[in-house]
């Protein structure tokens, strides 16, 4: 969570696919500061999230932002064949934060493949095309921005563990998303938020909670990080050979 001291010793131990150690390395923060090529730390915002233990779908948010509202569809509506997740989204294509939540509750009790523990990106790509069939979409689409589901501003995140990893963008900030809708800038806030959490065995991830919030009211239901309240962290790639 912070630069790499020249002064300090680090242990890197090294897990391999069964979740086993299989060698434990102690080297000087100088070596270790040789492998990171950036010096970039990566900031994000955090929160935590413990299910309810007696409710498993939970929508946070009653109606949506009064800037959204005049832009939604009927709880009716269905995405064309042709229309992508991905696409900007349009007045009148826009579904109210209840069907989302009506919607999406449809994935409790369904599992996906666990492609490993070490694969996040992989688990939420998974639950990602879910969430794409049961808004009504004929294919699923991701392009790696936020958010998740541009069409319906919404935003998914997959839990396997307490800790949600918000990224660099707070859910209930008032800037503007870079996202308009007839020209009414959207603000972060104004995004709605799908968190799903999940149970893995070690061979498939059962989707057991769903909570359905706006931005503005994600910090009701979640824990917001505190102390820096941006968290930081270096990444640094280990060269093939590191543990030989």
């Amino acid at each position: 969570n912070e630069e790499v001291s020249p002064q300090r010793r680090y242990v890197i131990i090294g897990i391999n696919s069964q979740n086993i150690i299989f060698k434990v390395k102690v080297i000087s923060g100088y070596e270790l500061a040789l492998l990171d090529t950036t010096g970039t730390i990566t900031k994000k915002h955090q929160a935590s999230f413990i299910p309810s233990a007696t409710v498993n779908r939970e929508l946070v948010s009653l109606s949506d932002s009064v800037l959204l509202n005049p832009y939604l569809a009927r709880s009716s509506y269905i995405p064309s064949l042709s229309t992508e997740p991905t696409a900007f989204p349009i007045s009148g294509e826009i579904l109210p934060i209840s069907e989302i939540f009506n919607r999406l509750s449809t994935l409790i009790g369904q599992s996906f493949p666990d492609p490993g523990p070490t694969q996040e990106r992989l688990r939420g790509a998974e639950l990602h095309k879910l969430v794409c069939s049961a808004l009504g979409y004929s294919n699923y689409a991701d392009d790696g921005k936020f958010p998740d589901v541009k069409h319906q501003l919404l935003e998914v995140k997959l839990q396997t563990s307490p800790t949600v990893d918000l990224g660099v963008i707070c859910p209930n900030q008032i800037d503007n998303s870079g996202i308009s809708i007839n020209s009414t800038a959207m603000r972060y806030c104004d995004t709605r938020y799908a968190v799903v959490y999940g149970v893995t065995n070690g061979i498939t991830v059962t989707l057991t909670h769903l909570v359905v919030s706006t931005g503005a009211d994600f910090f009701s239901r979640f824990t917001q990080f505190q102390g820096n309240v941006v968290n930081g962290k270096i990444q640094i790639p280990l060269p093939y050979d590191f543990f030989n």
